[in-house]
């Protein structure tokens, strides 16, 4: 017969785990509460678990916050993929493709920061990008050049991003006073005063008269104890990239020498919530990358290894060609 509580390793709970191993002590503790004999320590425990959970569920509703953080890469990558195109085309055998591109790339220079400037005014400077772009002065140069279907992807993306920025400004409105640290902080504080409870009446009275309190709520613990053991053993193991998605790499012009090209490289990783994310890895510190072939026109092997947090490979190929002056 068990006649001791278990610790529960709170502290390594993720947040989910957290507040359900909260709320189902708080049901536990209620099933007993004669035995406990302790009203008011019960209604301060439930009282901060739904504090807790009021903040989580805060948290989770706060997802316009990174819904803004992605659409912005994503205007940023539109943003720099027309500048990239700009100056293939500044190189074009065909005079008139030459000076369009030259034209518009003297506007798109005025803002050559915007994608590392404040969200505010990189929104701000993309709408006038797309105004002057849409004038009677440019709009020849854009067709000509074919950035309709490119300037109406950054359109949609800056007044998507719009909407995020004004949906995270009405949650940051609903803010809980407390954070989740301090929130679940209190918690645990409530819970050590009921689990102290307990164990002063063992010690008090015979053990025999708590066997299926304190079994009962081992049982819950050595649940998510094992939770969080297994946890961290899948966060801490390395992710292999080799079902990982890379971005097509566009074809590169013959030079003479050496073609070096560097892929977006993204792959699904587990979070400490056990949600499932798209995480897109950073080049020299998740990722390096080898060549094959990647001098003449023809086909070039891109070999894409992981590195650090990351192990496996990806290869795949991208096309040189040669274009005629």
């Amino acid at each position: 017969m068990e006649t001791e509580l278990r610790k529960p390793n709170v502290s390594r709970y993720s947040n989910a785990e957290h507040i359900e191993f909260s709320k189902i002590s708080n049901v536990i503790f209620e099933k007993n509460k004669d035995l406990i004999d302790a009203p008011a320590l019960l209604t301060a425990y439930q009282a901060k678990v739904m504090q807790e959970d009021h903040v989580y569920k805060w948290l989770r509703r706060s997802e316009f916050t990174e819904k803004k953080a992605e659409t912005d890469r994503e205007r940023d990558k539109i943003l720099l993929e027309i500048v990239a195109l700009l100056h293939v085309f500044e190189k074009h055998f065909n005079p008139s493709l030459r000076d369009n591109a030259k034209h518009v790339l003297n506007l798109v220079g005025n803002y050559r920061h915007l994608t590392h400037s404040g969200y505010d005014a990189e929104t701000a400077g993309i709408d006038s990008i797309l105004e002057k772009l849409n004038s009677a002065d440019y709009i020849p140069a854009v067709q000509n050049l074919n950035l309709g279907t490119w300037l109406a992807q950054l359109a949609q993306l800056n007044s998507q991003f719009k909407n995020y920025a004004d949906d995270a400004a009405q949650e940051q409105i609903k803010k809980p006073d407390i954070n989740t640290k301090a929130a679940r902080r209190e918690t645990d504080g409530a819970l050590r005063r009921i689990t102290l409870r307990i164990t002063s009446l063992i010690d008090l009275n015979s053990p025999a008269n708590y066997p299926e309190l304190v079994r009962e709520f081992n049982v819950h613990v050595e649940h998510y104890n094992t939770l969080v053991h297994e946890h961290y053993g899948r966060l801490h193991a390395k992710t292999d990239i080799s079902q990982g998605e890379i971005a097509p790499v566009e074809v590169q012009r013959y030079t003479g020498k050496p073609v070096y090209v560097i892929p977006s490289v993204k792959v699904r990783k587990e979070t400490k919530d056990g949600a499932v994310t798209v995480v897109e890895l950073v080049f020299s510190q998740d990722f390096t990358v080898g060549y094959r072939n990647n001098v003449a026109p023809g086909t070039a092997t891109l070999i894409i290894d992981g590195i650090g947090k990351y192990v496996g490979e990806i290869v795949t190929t991208f096309n040189i060609v040669a274009i005629e002056a």
